[in-house]
């Protein structure tokens, strides 16, 4: 079975063909999992109106918790879990504490406190107050094959099929697709696809995920909706999307491939991903703060007066949490090199030790710190070590 997860936040006018392009798919053992984060528009009426139309879908209603939340809500109600299965026969519910560890302390979750949180509106919508599903629980997952899809964007009819042919042929954990990129305002593809990280990989078919990214000499890399993966593949690390930060897919996409024994790629366009003029222009150049922005900015209101600093500076910030949650997976793994490990780690903390440091307004020293490093004197060391292979910049005329 192959679950396909579709975040959905205010997409009206694209929501209706996202939909069909799933529903039509000619592959047909699916298992449609739509997320409403918290839409002010007419897109949860559009979700409920294919929900009676389709037993395939399932439908969950939430609080606005952003596209993190969303995608980890929609993994918590595929098909086989047993918060799925909740709902037709209940009983307690096993949980782990925490996501993205090894450790595998658990919790019981009383079927009091599960109707507490989640309320059954018809057979397949379910509606929740929870932003953040995780905080409340999280699951062994079942084994689904699994594809995400942003819903401004839709599939080729034909893409679920050669996926699942090529994972099973292939035996492989996760199968990378190609992507089409259609320009909004255009009204046009792009001849090329810009977004398409696997266009420039040399190497990307029948090898492990650590191989991957030493052959193709890869450090930024992000994964989400640009394949499918074996829904297991999250179960030793309880892997899921980082809650709240921008870039969601980098610390996600990394750690998954890291922890493939198999790669596989069709060299196939399959998905054709929507570029928004507006959204673009307003995310580079929009300068006044809003009265009301996303809940994980406002702790940077008071230290700005321009909206696009603001949002460059929790870039930064981002950047920090992606590189030490990339960093802790790798030590714990204990499989991956030292190497490879730390050219990861520099590469996305770099941002925010060349351009903001030492601003400290959302407490990255911290976070440092609970992984064993100083940061002053770590980047103190990294320095020297770059003085003491380039010793002319330190004569350069300014």
């Amino acid at each position: 079975m192959v679950s396909i997860i579709i975040p959905i936040y205010n997409v009206e006018k694209y929501l209706d063909e996202c939909l069909k392009s799933v529903i039509n798919q000619s592959y047909k053992d699916l298992d449609i999992i739509l997320v409403d984060d918290g839409s002010s528009d007419n897109s949860l009426n559009i979700a409920k109106e294919y929900a009676k139309k389709d037993e395939r879908i399932f439908l969950i209603t939430k609080e606005n918790g952003g596209l993190s939340s969303a995608r980890n809500a929609g993994l918590e109600f595929i098909k086989g879990t047993k918060l799925r299965e909740f709902f037709e026969n209940e009983s307690n519910i096993t949980s782990y504490e925490n996501i993205n560890t090894f450790n595998t302390a658990s919790k019981e979750l009383a079927k009091e406190d599960i109707n507490k949180n989640f309320t059954k509106l018809s057979k397949n919508i379910i509606q929740t107050k929870l932003k953040n599903l995780n905080d409340f629980i999280i699951q062994d997952l079942p084994d689904n094959i699994i594809h995400f899809l942003d819903s401004d964007d839709y599939l080729e009819l034909d893409c679920i099929e050669k996926c699942v042919n090529e994972i099973e042929e292939s035996n492989a954990d996760i199968c990378v697709h190609n992507i089409k990129e259609f320009l909004e305002q255009e009204q046009a593809f792009r001849q090329k696809a810009e977004c398409d990280i696997y266009l420039h990989c040399k190497y990307t078919k029948n090898i492990s995920g650590v191989e991957f990214f030493k052959k193709n000499d890869i450090c930024e890399f992000y994964f989400a909706w640009q394949g499918a993966f074996r829904a297991k593949l999250l179960n030793a690390y309880k892997l899921r999307f980082t809650y709240a930060i921008y870039h969601e897919d980098h610390d996600f996409g990394t750690i998954l491939f890291l922890n493939a024994k198999k790669i596989t790629c069709i060299k196939e366009e399959l998905l054709i991903y929507r570029i928004r003029a507006n959204s673009i222009i307003k995310s580079e150049k929009e300068k006044i703060i809003p009265k009301i922005m996303p809940f994980y900015l406002e702790p940077l209101r008071h230290y700005f007066d321009d909206y696009s600093k603001l949002r460059a500076y929790f870039k930064a910030y981002c950047m920090c949490v992606i590189g030490l949650n990339i960093y802790r997976f790798c030590k714990e793994a204990k499989f991956i090199d030292e190497k490879l490990q730390n050219t990861l780690f520099l590469y996305y903390i770099n941002y925010y030790l060349e351009r903001y440091y030492p601003l400290d307004y959302l407490n990255i020293k911290t976070l440092f710190a609970l992984v064993g490093i100083n940061l002053k004197f770590f980047r103190l060391k990294l320095m020297l070590r770059f003085y003491f292979r380039h010793p002319k910049k330190l004569f350069r005329k300014k």
